[in-house]
């Protein structure tokens, strides 16, 4: 049965990724507690840290490394004093070209500007967002199927049933999701145009981690850095932690990939490295895999051709819908650094700054 109970909010997140979680933290340090909907059974979105079955070792399966030019992001890490450290590169790197000739082997230069990740994975970003936020305000398998403009209040019905009244509504879901909502009345053409054939990050990766006992591509003299143009594996990097206890290697498989079984992937994985990298390799404690195609809140297939990034932070993403109550936040909105974590950040807060100025908040 449908449910018909309403509940009235002045601001309504849909999605807890990044930039819906941003957007709710930034908006609670003016005294607005706003009610997160997430489809998924988790929060993180496109974040997603999970452990080594072998030996615990946090491997990142979503996004993973910034920068200090990461300037939002930084500064976020550090109001929740989350420590972060560099990327693992030093030492001899590998890089495939073609089947026929030997892999090339190159030292990786000591100015090669570091890229940083967050002690622990990035889902420790996550979680602390959540703290502060409130669990009690975040509704986890809440998917959201229709939203109408009712006079100066949104209404916003799940595919529960469940039924929310707000004076303002922030979608962080990808903007091409975006598309196949019921929204009433419907978002102007142009408008539509661009949702229509904007790149959603990381709808089309598939990355992977291999957990080891030791680094044993450190005790060789190699940096754990592969790149390929014709493996499975397309781009790899070392995955230690920050207290060098637990060891990965992690990295991108190609798109092909996905036609695969895991059991077919894995057993690639594993053969590739032991060609680049050593025998070593077929001692690994474990294999973990997230093939972002096969997540429906994530990625739809466009049946076009979207290129990498096209559409990230379009003019169009600054205004406000439905006469100023709805905003779109994603990291694919943002104009600064859009489709990272740095222009998620940046669009959960310039939307809490654009909904707490029409608010009347300082």
């Amino acid at each position: 049965m449908e449910k018909t109970e309403k509940t009235g909010q002045d601001v309504i997140v849909v999605g807890a990724g990044l930039s819906g979680l941003a957007a709710a933290y930034y908006l609670k340090q003016k005294g607005i507690h706003a009610l997160v909907l997430e489809a998924r059974e988790r929060c993180g979105g496109r974040i997603l840290t999970v452990k080594g079955e072998g030996n615990d070792t946090p491997v990142e399966m979503g996004a993973t490394w910034f920068a200090d030019k990461h300037t939002y992001l930084v500064q976020l890490l550090q109001e929740l004093g989350l420590p972060i450290f560099h990327q693992y590169q030093k030492g001899i790197g590998v890089f495939e070209t073609h089947p026929a000739e030997a892999p090339q082997y190159f030292q990786i230069p000591a100015s090669e500007v570091p890229s940083c990740r967050v002690a622990g994975g990035a889902s420790t970003l996550i979680e602390a967002l959540v703290q502060k936020i409130g669990t009690e305000r975040i509704l986890l398998g809440s998917a959201v199927s229709q939203i109408k403009e009712q006079e100066d209040q949104i209404e916003v019905t799940t595919e529960k049933g469940e039924k929310h009244l707000c004076r303002h509504l922030v979608l962080t879901i990808p903007p091409f999701l975006c598309v196949g909502l019921e929204i009433n009345p419907a978002l102007p053409k142009e408008f539509t145009s661009v949702l229509e054939n904007t790149h959603t990050w990381m709808g089309e990766s598939i990355k992977f981690a291999v957990e080891y006992e030791r680094p044993f591509w450190r005790e060789k003299g190699f940096s754990g850095s592969v790149f390929s143009h014709f493996g499975l594996i397309q781009e790899m990097y070392d995955h230690t932690n920050l207290e060098e206890t637990r060891f990965a290697l992690k990295g991108f498989l190609s798109s092909s990939a996905a036609t695969f079984s895991k059991e077919e992937r894995e057993r690639a994985v594993i053969n590739q490295l032991v060609r680049l990298l050593g025998k070593e390799a077929q001692n690994n404690l474990s294999y973990v895999e997230k093939v972002w195609q096969q997540e429906e809140y994530t990625y739809a297939d466009y049946g076009k051709n979207i290129l990498p990034h096209q559409n990230n932070g379009h003019p169009v993403y600054a205004q406000s819908l439905m006469n100023g109550k709805l905003h779109l936040s994603s990291s694919e909105t943002s104009p600064v650094f859009g489709g990272y974590m740095d222009g998620a950040v940046y669009s959960g807060l310039a939307t809490a700054t654009k909904i707490m100025a029409k608010m009347g908040i300082a």
